[in-house]
């Protein structure tokens, strides 16, 4: 029994093994663009979760400020000290520059 192989000239094997070396680039290429991809929806939906319970957080803090805020009054500020105060303000009446024609 005979065994045919395939002769290729020296141009055709050159040729042949920078194909195969492109097929491998391109290859190697298409994994790393797949596997930042994923890489990157992952960090996507991760950031979006992270950024519903901050303003879940958020939200609830406000809640409880302003429960807070409407349980003072003015009977309260008396009993912890604070007073009422008649405060005087000036007002600038100072010289004005006028140019009379």
């Amino acid at each position: 029994m005979t065994t045919k192989t395939l002769d290729l000239n020296n141009i055709e094997r050159k040729i042949f093994w920078a194909l195969l070396a492109l097929l491998g680039i391109v290859s190697a290429f298409y994994l790393y663009s797949v596997l930042s991809l994923t890489l990157a929806v992952v960090d996507r939906n991760d950031m979006n979760r992270r950024a519903h319970e901050i303003a879940n957080s958020a939200g609830i803090l406000e809640a409880e400020y302003l429960a807070q805020a409407n349980s003072v009054t003015l009977a309260y500020a008396q009993n912890l000290g604070f007073r009422e105060v008649n405060a005087k303000f000036t007002g600038d009446n100072g010289a004005r520059l006028s140019v009379a024609r």
